[in-house]
């Protein structure tokens, strides 16, 4: 069974590990070892809890449960972070476990936010993926078109990194 549902501040750890197994199954041989390495569960726990503290209108963290309710898998979804006039929101991060990929977890979540974006007056999505990224084709996948690029430093290498857009904010179908 698969659940979809609002994080709350008790998930902070659970989303954390997440984070922190997906980026380093990830993105191995792409971001630097040191970077990676340098990522704890702690570390991104204080950031969860304060991010799931935050009452930003349009701001939203879902996770995605497996059959024991364990955490498998997040998103987080806000108003855009930078200036477009072509986009409102942004997807801000998106993981699965790599046990629990390819089945529908990722799609669900990144629905599942787009709407809720949505329905707080959002149009249009973006979202930015490292040009080396295997999972690009995911977001291609969901129509979303390559549309900018930027370059960011991840402990002192610097990599590319694509913006996908969607022109519409998409919704369930």
């Amino acid at each position: 069974m698969l659940t979809i549902r609002p994080a709350e501040r008790d998930d902070a750890a659970a989303i954390a590990q997440v984070h922190v197994d997906t980026w380093r199954s990830s993105y191995g041989g792409i971001i630097p070892k040191a970077y990676l390495d340098s990522m704890t569960v702690q570390n991104r726990t204080v950031v969860w809890l304060r991010l799931l503290e935050r009452k930003d209108p349009g701001f939203t963290v879902l996770v995605s449960e497996d059959h024991d309710e364990r955490i498998i898998g997040f998103v987080s979804a806000c108003p855009l972070r930078h200036q477009d006039d072509r986009y409102q929101a942004e997807i801000s991060s998106l993981y699965v476990l790599r046990t629990h990929q390819r089945a529908n977890h990722g799609r669900r979540l990144f629905m599942a936010a787009s709407h809720r974006l949505a329905q707080s007056g959002l149009n249009g999505l973006f979202v930015w993926v490292l040009a080396e990224s295997p999972y690009r084709r995911f977001y291609a996948k969901l129509g979303g078109e390559p549309v900018a690029e930027m370059v960011q430093n991840f402990a002192g290498v610097p990599l590319k990194e694509v913006g996908y857009g969607w022109q519409q904010t998409p919704t369930y179908d």
